[in-house]
């Protein structure tokens, strides 16, 4: 499935806040991106559309509520990177990653773990993906 930069964008919003009515939405958004109602109505339509909301009618406004849980974009982002980097330059994606986010002791110390436990599948060379 993809999700388009701006349809991520509601998706956080609507993790971050729950449920939420297409006004309380058109309000947001509009404000935030400059979109207008008629983008901001379509995008929700193709979030509906993908199964990643939810949309309920309640009086003159639809609810919208998230399907598509945050854990489990998580897996949709790494299909996402392993889908469009070489398999080849991931070590160059992570290392991008960990320098230009912030994190914790316990989150580094979780990563060190996961390091630690991967070294067991180490393999001699990492085989293209490209072709």
């Amino acid at each position: 499935m993809q999700i388009s930069n701006a349809e991520w964008r509601i998706m956080k919003i609507i993790w971050m806040e729950g449920k939420q009515t297409s006004t309380d939405l058109i309000a947001v958004l509009s404000e935030r991106f400059d979109w207008s109602k008629s983008t901001i109505k379509t995008l929700l339509t193709r979030l509906v559309e993908k199964g990643c909301l939810t949309r309920e009618k309640s009086g003159k406004a639809f609810v919208y509520s998230a399907l598509l849980k945050q854990d489990q974009s998580l897996d949709l982002v790494v299909e996402e990177v392993k889908d469009k980097v070489c398999s080849k330059r991931i070590v160059q994606v992570l290392e991008n990653l960990i320098q230009e986010s912030d994190f914790t002791l316990a989150d580094l110390n979780q990563l060190q773990q996961v390091l630690e436990e991967k070294k067991a599948e180490a393999v001699e060379t990492v085989p293209c993906n490209c072709m």
